[in-house]
């Protein structure tokens, strides 16, 4: 029988229970918070105005970079535009409380989220998944990625800043500077014991954090589900070092991650409830405007950036306008749309751009190019333990005492977003290396050497059968390939910015990426069997066991982790393909940057959150102190 979706037993039960019980409440507080909070702060669509800095993309750096602007003494004025308006409105709990944010572990979550809330980019085929095109998730309202991600926090390798460093030229990167900035976006909460079970003994670095940091919620939530602990046995017992936290510099190893979760409330902190309301708390000349699409960049005759031209209201009686900028535009956009905005701008590869019909202002080979990014495979045990499957299946007694404890407790499975124990990461074991044939193994060779090749997520929601019974549980063993060397692009269908970006992030297209692949599948295997819970496979399943039928599986089933970077990458000065220097300054223009994942100049191991806010900070200290 075929597996059944989590969406769509979601969609028929929990969401709509949820709903009914405690949605329209959750809706009103949220309406109630922007109103208050923002009611000063919008921007007028289609009037004329003026500002230092104009920041193009509401999401999780645009907001981080922009609020840092705008709360330095100095006072400046910063607007910050969006395509899109507000989560709380547009999509009530599926984005607030954080354990809806499960439903990300299916394949298909594009159709589960609002068109309102996050967009679905569809890929062209991708030929090392068998040609399937598969929904790239950007969130497109405030916050954008950490309104629509599963919301786990944590923080790349220290080797992985000095490489980067050194790639750039360019100590302010290096792990010694910038973890500094790391701890300043976090407002860390300890385990509250009395909520989560005090047997799971989580331990975390305290020096990983300062007692000042902030305005974003780091926890652990309130809930932590009890397939931790066996599950970190069976690590340890394979040779997994235990890791208090990640967020110090190592990920080698397994730990328990946090997560983006203000604990007081039981809600999903993102950019937006953070620090773009903190800037609007603090600075009365902050404004935002929603439902701005911006067209493109405007530039003087001196090639500096001085506005834009923006469409507000787009789909739907839309008016034009132009915002202007006395110190910078700032390009926030996310790894599609940020080299789609440049490309409308003129800055691109020339061909490109005279295809389309726009005058070229800086011939940029490297916009668009150079994409990195995650493929991700589902591995699906039957357990004997509790997780979160029930709830998922719509159990009607688990989803009335979820939505119980989570309305009247800020407690419970939908407290937390239910991933982040036992996450691990390795290089992968000499067992498994030895068929890597040389190419694979001397291009693993260039890493740092704290950089992890795969990472092993624990998601205690999956796929089920449809028959599933009522006491029937099972448990996802995830893996990402973390240094892939298949690199995708993309690039621009008009000269229309309506018009969405054709995206390849050509996944799996070389033959070391699939020999990494087929290895991740039969590592997560040994990670199951090693526990005392798992009692049976069920995705792949037993019948697919020779390197050839895990292969033909993977392509058929493989998907993606929304990691994507480095299509607007910064580089030393002799790197034609550098598309920024090293604080972020697009080459050939001045007073226009680009700080979002598309500027890296490499893909940072794990889950990509953490680094943005990290990103974002170090650029904003950059901006404000001159250096």
């Amino acid at each position: 029988m075929a597996p059944r979706t989590i969406l769509g037993a979601v969609t028929a039960s929990l969401a709509g229970v949820a709903s009914a019980t405690v949605g329209a409440g959750i809706l009103n507080v949220g309406n109630e918070r922007i109103t208050q909070i923002f009611g000063n702060h919008f921007g007028r669509a289609g009037h004329n105005a003026s500002y230092d800095y104009i920041v193009v993309g509401g999401g999780t750096a645009g907001n981080t970079i922009a609020a840092r602007l705008a709360m330095d003494p100095a006072n400046y004025t910063v607007a910050v535009l969006n395509a899109g308006s507000f989560y709380e409105i547009m999509n009530g709990n599926l984005t607030q409380i954080p354990g809806y944010s499960f439903e990300s572990a299916e394949p298909n979550f594009a159709s589960g989220l609002s068109s309102m809330t996050a967009l679905g980019l569809r890929t062209v085929p991708q030929p090392g998944y068998n040609n399937r095109q598969i929904d790239y998730i950007v969130g497109q309202v405030f916050g954008g990625g950490s309104a629509a991600n599963t919301g786990g926090y944590h923080r790349p390798t220290k080797g992985t800043y000095d490489w980067w460093a050194e790639i750039v030229e360019d100590d302010y990167w290096r792990w010694d500077n910038v973890y500094n900035f790391a701890k300043r976006s976090c407002n860390f909460t300890p385990p509250d014991y009395t909520r989560i079970d005090p047997s799971l003994n989580i331990w975390y670095d305290e020096d990983a954090y300062i007692p000042d940091g902030g305005p974003l919620h780091v926890s652990y939530g309130n809930w932590q589900g009890p397939y931790g602990p066996p599950l970190g046995e069976a690590l340890a017992k394979m040779g997994f070092e235990y890791l208090p936290g990640l967020n110090s510099g190592r990920l080698i190893g397994y730990g328990t991650a946090t997560g983006a979760v203000d604990t007081s409330t039981a809600t999903r902190d993102s950019s937006e409830t953070s620090f773009l309301q903190a800037a609007a708390r603090a600075n009365p000349e902050f404004k935002i405007y929603p439902d701005a699409l911006v067209q493109r960049v405007l530039f003087d005759e001196n090639k500096k950036a001085n506005g834009v031209l923006v469409q507000g209201n787009a789909l739907n009686n839309p008016v034009t306008f132009q915002l202007n900028a006395t110190r910078e535009v700032i390009i926030s956009g996310g790894v599609w749309f940020s080299p789609q905005l440049l490309m409308l701008s003129g800055i691109g590869p020339a061909e490109t751009l005279q295809q389309h019909g726009i005058d070229v202002l800086v011939d940029s080979p490297g916009v668009g190019q150079n994409e990195w990014d995650s493929p991700y495979l589902s591995t699906v045990f039957k357990v004997n333990i509790t997780t979160s499957t029930q709830l998922a299946a719509g159990n009607p007694e688990v989803v009335a005492e979820a939505i119980y404890n989570w309305t009247y407790h800020q407690s419970g499975r939908l407290s937390s977003i239910g991933t982040g124990q036992a996450l691990s990461f390795e290089k992968y074991p000499e067992h498994l290396r030895s068929s890597f044939t040389n190419e694979t193994l001397e291009w693993l060779s260039t890493f740092p050497e704290d950089w992890p090749e795969v990472e092993f997520l624990p998601l205690e929601v999956s796929s089920f059968p449809e028959d599933i019974g009522p006491d029937d549980y099972y448990i996802t063993i995830g893996s990402a390939l973390l240094s892939t060397s298949s690199i995708g692009n993309v690039t621009i269908q008009s000269n229309d910015a309506k018009d969405w970006p054709v995206i390849n992030p050509n996944w799996l297209h070389d033959i070391g990426d699939q020999q990494m692949a087929v290895a991740s599948v039969k590592r997560a295997r040994e990670i199951a069997f090693n526990t005392t819970f798992v009692t049976e496979e069920y995705i792949p399943g037993p019948d697919v066991q020779t390197d050839e039928e895990i292969l033909e599986w993977v392509r058929n089933n493989s998907n993606l982790i929304y990691h994507g970077s480095t299509t607007c990458k910064m580089g030393r000065d002799s790197d034609p393909m550098a598309v920024l220097d090293s604080r972020a300054r697009v080459r050939g223009v001045t007073g226009l940057r680009v700080v979002d994942t598309s500027a890296y100049p490499n893909l940072v191991p794990g889950h990509t959150m953490g680094s943005v806010y990290l990103f974002a900070e170090a650029i904003a200290n950059s901006i404000l102190t001159g250096n």
